[in-house]
């Protein structure tokens, strides 16, 4: 609780007391995430779902209420479970256990909207998380239960459109020094006037994560090799070539480096016959152009993104991603076999009429092996199809050594997907259907689906 007071002052003194006539600290409309495309965030909402559901193996009834309250640039989510147990009618009490405990409730603090705002900040649970052009830290989620939310912090502030820091941190609930990011900037030419050179942007990304947490899979044991740490450094630039209302270009390159892990238990991984490994240093490059097209108001946008890399031996692209919490010490063990590689990564998010929207991305080396896996991710939203029906999706799929098993649901799987029916102006029924982490009774996790039944009222105010 100590630990994040200094964050939550921090956010309240910049949402009260930040310029609210500031202009955007750049000029074009999109940036490259799939939340961005939704412009259905921008009114408070009250929901509340009513149903059963199967945490740890246990079956649970009861009621989940997630308002969310927007006031200008401020917003604040949460997330209340209120469920019983079916068999001894105990509360369900295990997302308020530890760390930050009740301020779980609060899903999200935000203020302003990241690469839109002069000041952007977020406190709670992340997803797809980027930082700066994603070499490094890309479509990260910190958190792989949906009963065992963590609460951490993302911000984007710049001032003066010309120098500027973003970065995140993972995860106040624990005592040790998690995945910590940051990234200071500068638009050397950003109060000017000049076209396409005002929009210039160069910045030095430091990783370091020193986490003593447990891990997601069921050996329940604590990230050996991260017992002295591990860093990473990234320098990048990038430049919009168009902007206009209509369509935006945007060029950019980077340079990175996986430092190498100086853990003895790593060494004495590595010494091991079986592993034939030879580890040290990992860098790696990438560039890349991101293009957004907007066509007659909301009637449909478009984001499209496409990279080459080139990576030497010990050096995974974008390894800070989404499953990065899965497994920290079977990841980096990974880079002492990893090989020197070429890949594409790619995304492409489109919006219709703000009603559909899909995307997904793909980071593919050019030889899928154990040593280099794919990853992918999948997004689906809809709001009132056919004015009735309500579908949300979401997976991830990573340390994938085969494209046949690209929906295959096992340990490196994330899905969610969720059906509703409109019944009336604020009644929906609907199923929900997870695949994702879950801890047991004795404290471990395991992989674990679950279909939960609901009916929901929801409205906007």
């Amino acid at each position: 609780m100590r630990k994040i007071t200094p964050f939550i002052l921090a956010f309240l003194f910049c949402a009260f007391f930040a310029p609210q006539k500031a202009k955007s600290q750049v000029n074009f409309e999109f940036e490259s995430s799939f939340d961005n495309l939704n412009s259905l965030d921008s009114v408070s909402v009250f929901s509340s779902a009513f149903g059963f559901a199967r945490i740890g193996g246990q079956n649970y009834a009861g009621v989940r209420l997630n308002p969310e309250l927007r006031l200008g640039k401020v917003g604040v989510g949460f997330d209340i479970p209120v469920y019983f147990n079916l068999d001894d009618g105990k509360m369900f009490t295990d997302e308020f256990k530890g760390g930050t405990g009740l301020l779980r409730m609060i899903s999200y603090l935000s203020y302003g909207k990241k690469k839109k705002d002069p000041v952007y900040i977020k406190v709670g649970q992340l997803r797809g998380e980027h930082v700066g052009y994603g070499s490094l830290v890309n479509n990260y989620s910190n958190s792989m239960s949906f009963e065992k939310r963590k609460t951490g912090i993302s911000y984007d502030i710049c001032i003066k459109k010309m120098f500027g820091v973003e970065g995140m941190y993972s995860d106040f609930n624990t005592g040790s020094f998690n995945l910590f990011a940051i990234r200071p900037y500068v638009r050397p030419f950003g109060a000017s006037k000049i076209p396409v050179i005002k929009t210039l942007d160069m910045g030095f990304t430091y990783v370091k994560d020193k986490d003593k947490n447990k891990r997601y899979d069921e050996s329940n044991d604590i990230n050996h090799f991260l017992e002295d740490g591990m860093s990473a450094w990234s320098i990048d630039m990038g430049i919009t070539l168009v902007n206009s209302s209509v369509f935006n270009l945007e060029w950019y390159a980077h340079y990175s480096q996986l430092r190498k892990v100086e853990s003895d238990s790593l060494k004495t991984y590595f010494a091991a016959p079986e592993t034939l490994a030879s580890y040290d240093n990992g860098t790696g490059m990438g560039v890349g152009i991101n293009a957004n097209m907007k066509v007659i108001g909301n009637l449909f946008k478009l984001n499209a993104r496409i990279e080459r890399l080139w990576y030497s031996d010990n050096y995974m692209p974008q390894f800070f991603d989404a499953m990065y919490e899965l497994n920290k010490d079977a990841k980096i063990a990974q880079l002492g076999r990893a090989e020197k590689q070429e890949g594409i990564y790619g995304s492409l998010n489109a919006s219709i009429l703000d009603k559909i929207i899909v995307g997904g991305n793909l980071l593919l080396p050019d030889d899928i092996s154990e040593t280099s896996p794919a990853f992918m991710q999948l997004h689906l939203r809809t709001k009132d199809l056919f004015d009735r029906i309500l579908i949300e999706g979401s997976y991830s799929k990573g340390n994938l050594t085969k494209l046949d098993d690209a929906f295959r649901f096992d340990e490196n799987s994330l899905a969610l997907m969720r059906f509703a029916y409109k019944v009336s102006p604020i009644l929906y029924t609907g199923i929900d259907y997870r695949w994702a982490w879950v801890e047991k009774d004795n404290g471990k996790y395991k992989i674990d689906n679950s279909v939960m039944p609901y009916v929901a009222l929801k409205f906007n105010f």
